[in-house]
């Protein structure tokens, strides 16, 4: 009876851990949903913002009707963990130097 509570023991313990570093280590920043995540590799993703339009069905599908743009932004992951990317367009020179 002993061995048996002492290996439930051990695997509550290992599973304890598993789920607690599991939920730390994902794969997407904390705070972004899985339906809002689009990982790309390892160190870089993107984040979809929801929406604020909804969706409207289009009866018939014309080529012509675009769909809403999809907003959002860059992820990557650094040894501190994600960190949002802003892309900064770098200052021009005159004329065609820059």
């Amino acid at each position: 009876m002993k061995i048996f509570i002492a290996a439930l023991l051990v695997l509550t313990s290992v599973l304890t851990i598993h789920f607690a570093l599991g939920a730390g280590s994902t794969d997407r920043p904390a705070g972004v949903a899985a339906q809002n995540w689009i990982l790309i590799n390892d160190k870089l993703g993107l984040v979809l913002m929801p929406s604020d339009t909804p969706q409207v069905a289009v009866p018939d599908k014309q080529p012509l009707l675009l769909t809403p743009v999809a907003t959002g932004y860059f992820m990557a992951r650094s040894n501190i963990g994600w960190r949002r990317l802003v892309i900064v367009e770098p200052l021009k020179g005159p004329g065609a130097t820059g």
